[in-house]
């Protein structure tokens, strides 16, 4: 029961610690904006920012393709249109996050070349995006 306590802690005060990295600049409409948000991201429904702001967290922690982005904010329970449009909007360059995802595989364990792009390809990663993560990460 502790343990599970701790963790439960630990886990909201990493979520303060990621939301209140964020600088307010000026406010808009009676709101706040964050740097780098567009007029597309201020006229978003509020799930959208949401998801938005979630898939820009995820990025942070871990590599994903972005139909395995889509599906992870699936299940934390945005909608199909919020949750491709945190994906779309999050500005990843889904080749870097292959290559991310492939080393962090290889740091598990060993795969062969085709075994690591087939396994990428099930991350949801295209084919050339697992190709391209599977040279960046040696091959």
């Amino acid at each position: 029961m502790v343990r599970k306590t701790k963790n439960r802690f630990y886990c909201i005060a990493v979520i303060i610690a990621i939301f209140t990295s964020f600088v307010p600049l000026a406010p808009l409409g009676g709101g706040l904006f964050l740097p780098g948000q567009t007029a597309e991201v201020q006229a978003a429904t509020r799930g959208e920012k949401n998801a938005l702001s979630k898939a820009k967290m995820y990025l942070k922690i871990m590599a994903f393709s972005k139909k395995g982005l889509v599906k992870q904010l699936k299940f934390d329970g945005f909608s199909d249109k919020e949750a491709k449009y945190g994906a779309s909007k999050c500005g990843a360059n889904w080749k870097k996050q292959a290559a991310k995802k492939a080393k962090e595989y290889l740091q598990i364990m060993p795969f062969s070349k085709q075994e690591l792009i087939r396994q990428l390809k099930f991350d949801g990663f295209t084919d050339a995006e697992a190709k391209y993560g599977a040279k960046k990460a040696g091959y």
